[in-house]
């Protein structure tokens, strides 16, 4: 999922035969092609989604201070983070509350 910086037939498929990944971008505004209004906003409810844990992770977990030296210490920390993101969550599911209300485990 991505916003409509990534939009455009050309690299959709540069990614997709490089990387095999398959993305989902609406089309730009002076595109020919429009996207339907529940399109737009089935698109705009998965990105908020991405957002939140995208903020989560930098912010919440600090993963944005993080310096480490090589890569490896890098991978490390960001499967650790991760791994802690996704336990609050089914820690949450556990306790009754929202998926994505840290807010309560982190003791703000």
């Amino acid at each position: 999922m991505a916003d409509k910086g990534f939009a455009g037939d050309l690299l959709h498929r540069y990614w997709h035969e490089q990387y095999d990944a398959q993305v989902i971008s609406p089309p730009h505004q002076r595109s020919k092609v429009r996207w339907s209004k529940p399109w737009r906003r089935w698109l705009a409810r998965l990105r908020q989604i991405i957002e939140t844990i995208y903020d989560k992770l930098l912010n919440s977990f600090r993963l944005a201070r993080e310096r480490p030296h090589a890569l490896d210490g890098f991978q490390a920390r960001l499967a650790a983070k991760v791994a802690l993101h996704n336990f609050c969550i089914w820690l949450n599911v556990q306790l009754g509350r929202e998926p994505l209300a840290f807010a309560e485990l982190l003791n703000w």
